[in-house]
């Protein structure tokens, strides 16, 4: 049955086929979400809110870092995949410091440790530090892997469908905060060349 808010339905690829970049952008642009805010997205229906977090789903949320004033920059809304629980927050990967290209090769690559072959309600991505920090294999990592501390989360994650997932990637609501996107975007490359 589908879902009226969900405006990702129409945009998931069909079988075994992923769809192309160029798709999902001209998609992103016909129904209208590359003016997508993030208060928006939260309640977009493209996933179900919740206050836990779960390693191997992927998660929208607003954070203000504790350190904020000291970090040279950060994504005040970030689209992650945590791999490990700590105390008193998580480690992930923020695909948003990622340009969608990356993201879209880095997701594809995860997904290959997925339990599920097709995505579905109950896909999870089987990932651990010792499986992802094998950066000739998952150089894109590099620059996405951060702690976030759950007394600095601003709201409720959303956790995304996992048949949304390759749309969610291209939704343009990174919110970054002392850089721009594209400045943003050149040092991370800079960090996978590394």
């Amino acid at each position: 049955m589908k879902s009226k808010n969900n405006p990702f339905e129409q945009m998931r690829p069909d079988g075994k086929d992923p769809k192309s970049y160029q798709w999902y952008q001209s998609q992103i642009r016909k129904l209208g979400l590359n003016t997508l805010t993030a208060n928006k997205a939260l309640t977009s229906g493209i996933g179900k809110l919740t206050s836990n977090i779960e390693p191997g789903k992927m998660y929208l949320f607003m954070y203000n870092p504790k350190m904020a004033a000291k970090l040279s920059y950060y994504d005040e809304f970030p689209l992650v995949l945590p791999f490990n629980v700590i105390k008193g927050g998580f480690l992930g990967l923020n695909l948003h410091y990622l340009p969608p290209l990356l993201r879209m090769k880095l997701l594809n690559e995860l997904l290959k440790l997925a339990d599920t072959t097709t995505l579905s309600k109950t896909t999870e991505i089987r990932m651990s530090w010792n499986i992802i920090s094998n950066f000739s294999r998952f150089p894109e990592v590099k620059p996405c892997v951060k702690q976030y501390l759950f007394p600095n989360v601003q709201s409720r994650f959303l956790q995304i469908n996992p048949q949304d997932w390759r749309a969610a990637i291209f939704l343009p609501v990174e919110s970054f905060q002392g850089e721009s996107k594209t400045t943003v975007y050149q040092l991370s490359r800079e960090k996978i060349d590394a």
